[in-house]
């Protein structure tokens, strides 16, 4: 019975012209099929998503931390400050209290009064994080004269910290001692840049135009070089009064020209090495 089917029926396994048993065909094994090609786009996705999130939180974090910064000077201006002026200072501290707090309400207000204010909206414009920062680079110099008052209020305050200050605090309620408030200006304009280097990391993995990321970046490595430039001369000029107040007592004046001569020679080569910077 097999032998009167049609022979088309019984050969067509063995056909080497058959496109679909051509043993040397790799075609469909080398070829991706749809859920692969599937996977592939989901994971590209995820990598897109993680290094968006990765984009925002680091500006989010700049912005949180400029929240966290004017609190914290609004402690030491709307506590410490208005309540010296409403209850006076001691007698041995008055006219001392101004290099206490140098500049600090001027930078409390600009930050809070602005510059916090256009930070957040470049959360909604993170372009505009680079020029924002190059754009007032010369406001920013006002930490410059912080700096260079902060030797002279350390000084002041090291005196009072335990008697004036911490009665004070007390009453404030404050948990961070006025040390711990005062140093918060350096410690920010020195983080600028940090911040802004991690940002310019995820725009630049994001293939973000950069250029104006990266001009902010070297102006905020450039200001806090000067800023401690500038408390290496107040710390210069307190050793400077040192000295004078022991040559008072001193009557030894071949070592009094000698000292002098070292003294000047140091602020003479540190003037000159910032006025090459500053050039």
């Amino acid at each position: 019975a097999l032998e009167d089917r049609p022979s088309s029926l019984l050969v067509d396994q063995g056909d080497s012209s058959s496109p679909s048993f051509n043993p040397s065909d790799n075609s469909l094994l080398s070829s991706s099929s749809p859920i692969d090609e599937m996977e592939e786009r989901k994971s590209s996705s995820l990598k897109r998503r993680h290094l968006h999130y990765k984009h925002y939180f680091s500006l989010s974090k700049l912005v949180e931390t400029e929240r966290d910064y004017v609190r914290d000077l609004g402690y030491v201006v709307e506590g410490y400050m208005a309540l010296m002026k409403e209850d006076g200072v001691p007698d041995d501290m008055k006219g001392k209290d101004k290099i206490v707090f140098g500049n600090i309400h001027q930078i409390y207000d600009w930050h809070r009064d602005f510059f916090l204010g256009e930070l957040e909206k470049c959360l909604e414009d993170p372009e505009k994080l680079g020029s924002l920062f190059v754009k007032h680079e010369r406001r920013l110099h006002m930490y410059i004269v912080y700096c260079q008052n902060k030797p002279k209020s350390e000084h002041i305050v090291s005196e009072y910290i335990d008697t004036f200050f911490e009665d004070l605090k007390q009453r404030l309620g404050h948990r961070l001692q006025l040390t711990d408030l005062l140093i918060k200006p350096v410690q920010r304009i020195m983080k600028y840049q940090l911040l802004l280097k991690d940002f310019l990391k995820y725009s630049k993995k994001a293939s973000l135009d950069t250029s104006e990321l990266e001009r902010a970046v070297e102006v905020m490595c450039i200001v806090p070089r000067r800023c401690n430039d500038m408390m290496n001369v107040g710390r210069l000029q307190g050793f400077d009064v040192m000295w004078l107040l022991f040559f008072k007592r001193q009557r030894c004046w071949e070592l009094k020209r000698e000292l002098f001569s070292q003294l000047f020679g140091i602020l003479f080569h540190f003037f000159s090495f910032f006025t090459l910077l500053s050039i």
